[in-house]
This record gives structure tokens, C-alpha cells and sequence, in this order.
């Protein structure tokens, strides 16, 4: 493109810029699958942006026709152009191989969240048909009181979706959001992870059994009794922080308190104790067997919700196994998970210190 016809380009895309009047608004929103005041918003955006894409009125009169019939007339068929060629750029950089180990380690823990609720059902369908066969879809509640779905990807996940939704719907951008998650590794043939205890010790090993001392009780199950494994549910949980709060853990979970759904038990974890992560939330780290942290016991009833619960804590911290004490008249000991201070961010805290 020479100097000239750069400077008749963007004379043009200058001189456009001006209301939008319903009929644009309509077409736009009928095109693109955007809500009234979305189309306001990107046609004024496209207007303003005087480096926009243009084709030539030449070119634009060979394909008219044809565009036309589609709903199309010249400026929103270049907007189209241009979000088509963005996506096909994100999804071209996706693609590429990473030669670092650790970079695609990394990339592949990466997880993301998209927002299933969309404008419209026609979205919502062609959304949910882009997703995995077996959708991880979590709820939480909005600041509005609104309950919010979305469906938890990995790295690997996120860019299928993304090639199959660009496919099926071109010029729809979802929101996705990356999440540092909350690591969940269980052994279905050890103890690991147990929170205070070091499985790689013999005392702790399963086929050491000591009668009379303190890993006794432990170390004597057999390997079908290793609790909780890693997908069981129902499963309890230990909390002793935020989680404590049922406005809380309605919201993290997506469920109202007035489901009278949220019912926790008192209770004590021993091997543990607490300390103050950034002067404002509790973490709980390893101590020895003398140690007990008192709190609260729920039932997590499905992955779904373990999953939401994941995401709220983050990646600082991971899920272990523990043992927990009720505190009701009849007492009773079971065998639950609860968060710990991941391994990172112990060290890193206590540098602090």
C-alpha cells in the first residue's frame, strides 16, 4: 500500500466516526450475538480506531452481493475480518511448542475458568457444546446475590475449546480467566500427603506396623482403607480460616444460606498449627503430634464443589489428608482432608518471618 492510498484510508475511517443509529445497533447485534449496549460499545471502539482494518470499495463491491445477503454491509463485514484475523493469531501462538521442560509443566497445570453465562441461550448452546465431553462446571455467587457457573479448563482444554468455539461461532469472545488452583496429588499406596507427618519415614510406611507406638494406628491399615482417596465423595473437610464463615462458603461454593446447606460441626485436627499469612489470613502448616488446631468440619459433597473450594483457596495451598476430631457430645474420629501452606509459599513465608 503506498503513502496515498494509507492517507485516503484513514481520511475515511475519520470520517465515520459519528452516532450510531438503530439500524447499525440492530445489525450489529443480530451479526454478532451482542446485547444493545455491547453493539454501542464496539461500533464507537471500531469507529475510533482510525488504524482500523479497510478494504478497498472496489473489493468490497465484488463480494457485496453475496455479503449482503448474510446481513452484512461494508463496516461491520471489516470488523468481522479484523476479529477473525485476531483469533486466528491468539490460537497460531497457542499452537506453538514451548522447548522448555518447565515452561510446558507449567503452562499444562495452568487452569482457567469461562463464564458459562451468556447473553443469550443460542450462546449458552453453542458454548456448552465447545467444552469437554466431561465438563468440570462449578458455581459461586456474584456480588449481586446471582449464581454464576463456570467450567474449569486446563491449559490443554482451553485451547481445544478455543479452536472448537472459533469454528462454530467466529466472532465470540468468552471470558476467560486464568486461576491458580489449589494442588490435590493423593496416593492411592501411601499416606502421602498427611498433614505433619513425612511418609517417606519408616515409621510411616504402611507395611511397618509398630503396635504400642504413636504410628500405630496408622501405618496398620491396609491400602483399601488409605482415606480419603482421591476422588471419594462425600469427603470432610477441615476449616480454620475464611472457610469458617458460612456468607462465605455459600458464596465459593454457589449456594444459598437460606438452603440451610451449609452445616458445619466443631472440631480439632492435631499435627497441625497456624500462623498469619500476609498480617491477614490464617495459614495452616506441619507441627508435631502435640499440636491441635480447632475449627470447623464440612462435608463436601461433590468434585464440583471440592473444585470451587480449590479455586478459592488458590495455588498457595495444597489438599491433604488429615485426622479429624468431633467435638459433639459423642465425639468420633474420621479420616478428612483440610488445606495446608504449600511447600513454596512455607519457605517463602518464613523467610519473612
Amino acid at each position: 500500500m503506498d503513502l496515498l492510498a494509507a492517507c485516503e484510508d484513514l481520511a475515511a475511517n475519520t470520517a465515520v466516526f459519528d452516532a450510531v443509529d438503530d439500524s447499525d445497533r440492530s445489525r450489529w447485534q443480530a451479526l454478532f450475538g451482542l446485547s444493545s449496549s455491547e453493539a454501542i460499545k464496539a461500533i464507537q471502539e471500531w469507529r475510533a480506531d482510525f488504524t482500523r482494518l479497510t478494504i478497498p470499495q472496489e473489493a468490497w463491491l465484488l463480494i457485496k452481493e453475496a455479503k449482503m445477503s448474510e446481513g452484512f454491509n461494508k463496516e461491520p463485514y471489516e470488523y468481522s475480518l479484523s476479529k477473525a484475523q485476531t483469533i486466528q493469531k491468539r490460537s497460531a501462538q497457542e499452537r506453538l511448542p514451548i522447548s522448555d521442560n518447565s515452561s510446558t509443566s507449567n503452562n499444562e497445570e495452568a487452569k482457567f475458568l469461562v463464564k458459562m453465562d451468556c447473553h443469550t441461550s443460542a450462546d449458552s448452546v453453542e458454548l456448552s457444546l465447545c467444552l469437554p465431553k466431561k465438563p468440570n462446571i462449578l458455581s459461586g455467587i456474584d456480588d449481586d446475590g446471582n449464581t454464576t457457573r463456570f467450567c474449569l479448563l486446563s491449559n490443554s482444554e482451553k485451547t481445544e475449546f478455543l479452536g472448537r468455539l472459533s469454528k462454530a461461532h467466529l466472532l465470540y469472545q468468552p471470558t476467560l480467566i486464568r486461576v491458580s488452583i489449589a494442588s490435590k496429588s493423593l496416593s492411592p499406596t501411601s499416606l502421602y500427603p498427611t498433614l505433619g507427618i513425612d511418609t517417606t519415614l519408616p515409621q510411616f510406611r504402611l507395611d511397618n506396623y509398630q503396635p504400642g507406638t504413636d504410628s500405630s494406628r496408622i501405618s496398620s491399615l491396609p491400602l483399601s482403607l488409605v482415606r480419603p482417596a482421591q476422588d471419594e465423595y462425600p469427603v470432610w473437610y477441615f476449616f480454620y480460616g475464611t472457610l469458617t464463615d458460612a456468607n462465605v462458603l455459600s458464596r465459593a461454593i454457589g449456594v444459598s444460606e437460606k438452603e440451610d446447606s451449609i452445616k458445619y460441626k466443631r472440631a480439632r485436627i492435631r499435627r497441625g498449627r497456624l500462623f498469619t499469612l500476609g498480617r491477614k489470613y490464617l495459614a495452616l502448616v506441619d507441627a508435631d503430634e502435640h499440636s491441635i488446631v480447632d475449627g470447623w468440619a464440612y462435608l463436601v459433597k461433590s468434585q464440583s464443589e471440592e473444585d470451587s473450594l480449590r479455586v478459592y483457596e488458590t495455588g498457595k495451598y495444597e489438599v491433604v489428608r488429615c485426622t479429624i476430631e468431633f467435638a459433639n457430645e459423642n465425639g468420633g474420629v474420621i479420616h478428612g482432608l483440610t488445606f495446608r501452606l504449600a511447600g513454596l509459599c512455607v519457605h517463602m513465608a518464613c523467610q519473612r518471618r
